[in-house]
């Protein structure tokens, strides 16, 4: 699954039983930044959680949003027409040459080839 790439995913596998596949995702942002060499992907995730944190019920939040930054930029590429962006964002790592390839499939499309990958935030609103 696409979290095992991350050495900081504890969170999210620990609020669902199965994470689920990153498919039909609202995207929040797409920002570049520090002159180019940190890329932020921000998406609400397409199930909320089977086991959120206890304040997440108590303020009755039904969706989970979560930030993953990607650093050491070699490639990227963005191309949309579109005001909103919707869908299906692929990551995958290639351990041998340590690359994160991250590929957005949707209104948006994106492709990125970073040397790391940090997964920010998890957050419910």
């Amino acid at each position: 699954m696409w979290n095992d790439y991350f050495s900081d995913d504890k969170f999210i596998s620990m609020i669902y039983s199965n994470v689920p596949p990153l498919k039909n995702l609202r995207i929040e942002k797409i920002e570049i930044s520090r002159e180019g060499d940190r890329i932020t992907i921000g998406f609400d995730l397409p199930m909320f959680p089977d086991k959120p944190p206890k304040k997440w019920l108590e303020k009755g939040y039904s969706t989970a949003f979560i930030e993953i930054d990607f650093f050491d930029i070699k490639e990227v590429n963005i191309q949309s027409n579109e005001s909103s962006y919707r869908g299906d964002i692929e990551i995958n790592k290639d351990n041998e040459a340590d690359i994160f390839t991250v590929r957005i499939i949707g209104t948006v499309k994106t492709s990125i080839k970073a040397g790391v990958g940090i997964i920010q935030s998890v957050k419910g609103y």
